[in-house]
């Protein structure tokens, strides 16, 4: 983003405090410093080359980045994209990311997955089974299910899952054994050089095993390879769809049909499966599916595109795991059943984070493993 720009847009802000109704970690602090406008005079500082403070600096990183600033922003300020421009502006001047980020990122270079994982586990959900036939690099599909770093290590039932949902569908797929990290934590960091040397070099690494096509089970991962890759790399051409399109398409076909669970149950939009992306709004699709297995959804009262971050979202539990709780233990208190589906590993594993610190009672499920349970066995 060009400076001048950036100062323009933020000096257009009327103080009408419309973003602090939406934003989740206002909601969960009270703090001004943790608010969209706040935060919005922090990038004013940053991009007018005036000292910040330590404190302002944790500001910035305890922002989810969700976007839900920017939707209802009446002056029609891109806010989350200042946010992350500041970040970006403080790793060029070498005053960020904070020492928790070095340290994961360094794990995303070592290890190949944000959440510290052995990359010897990274298959552990696979079953005996199907591990005995997977052809893994050799197969001659050009469509990768891309499991990503949560799904693969910390929410294995969601790559468990999603795999065994499309070989009951007969769809024709390829796993691989070395699976590369997204980027995209390195990218809300704010090192942009690094997280585009990793796009680069995951392009790269996606044309030699000829993937034309990505299935992802991650909010995450599809925020980055459907709109950070576009915006980096020109040549960029792989067509990316998320798991419970896939599994959409597999039951209008008639080649998966699903049977009654006959449970209550409520919906969480992850904000990367909706305003975060390009020309894509995954809200219909999983309570399509979800009313297929005769399931009562409920809704939250913020859903779709105003729905609430988990809490976790941009690596803000590392720094301030209260936030991540606040802002999940609100959610639990708006829901009316005692199990939560989502779609993205990353809310799966805050929600049951959430739970363990505040003993609710809430069960979290990922929706590939709750559809699985009513798929009708030939």
């Amino acid at each position: 983003m060009d400076n001048n720009k950036i100062l323009e847009d933020i000096q257009s802000c009327i103080d009408c405090e419309t973003c602090r109704e939406e934003c989740d970690t206002f909601a969960a602090t009270q703090d001004e410093l943790k608010s969209p406008n706040g935060r919005l005079k922090i990038a004013e500082k940053i991009f007018s080359n005036r000292e910040i403070s330590e404190e302002e600096i944790i500001s910035l990183y305890t922002c989810t980045l969700c976007g839900a600033c920017s939707l209802v922003c009446t002056q029609g300020i891109p806010i989350a994209d200042i946010i992350h421009a500041s970040k970006i502006k403080l790793v060029d001047q070498n005053k960020a990311p904070l020492e928790i980020h070095k340290k994961i990122i360094k794990g995303i270079l070592d290890k190949d997955n944000s959440v510290n994982g052995n990359p010897e586990e990274r298959l552990d959900w696979l079953s005996a089974e199907y591990k005995e036939s997977e052809l893994f690099e050799q197969g001659d599909s050009d469509t990768l299910l891309y499991l990503g770093c949560m799904s693969s290590f910390r929410v294995k039932e969601s790559a468990r899952a999603s795999y065994e949902i499309l070989k009951k569908g007969g769809y024709h797929f390829k796993i691989l054994e070395n699976e590369p990290c997204c980027g995209e934590y390195i990218y809300s960091a704010g090192d942009l050089k690094l997280a585009i040397k990793t796009f680069e070099e995951n392009f790269r690494f996606f044309k030699k095993y000829g993937i034309k096509n990505l299935i992802v089970t991650c909010g995450g991962c599809l925020y980055a390879f459907n709109k950070v890759y576009p915006k980096y790399l020109e040549d960029y051409n792989i067509n990316v769809k998320h798991i419970v399109d896939v599994i959409h398409e597999l039951v209008k076909e008639g080649r998966i049909k699903l049977k009654s669970l006959n449970k209550s149950i409520t919906y969480h939009d992850s904000c990367r499966m909706g305003r975060k992306l390009k020309g894509m709004k995954l809200y219909d699709e999983p309570r399509i599916l979800l009313n297929k297995t005769q399931s009562s959804v409920n809704e939250l009262p913020k859903n779709r595109d105003k729905t609430s971050c988990c809490g976790a979202g941009s690596g803000i539990r590392g720094v301030d795991s209260s936030i991540c709780i606040k802002i999940g233990s609100k959610i639990f208190e708006d829901m009316q059943t005692k199990e939560i589906i989502t779609s993205c590993p990353l809310c799966v594993f805050n929600f049951r984070y959430v739970n363990y610190k505040t003993q609710m009672d809430k069960k979290c499920s990922y929706i590939t493993d709750y559809l699985l349970e009513s798929i009708e066995t030939k």
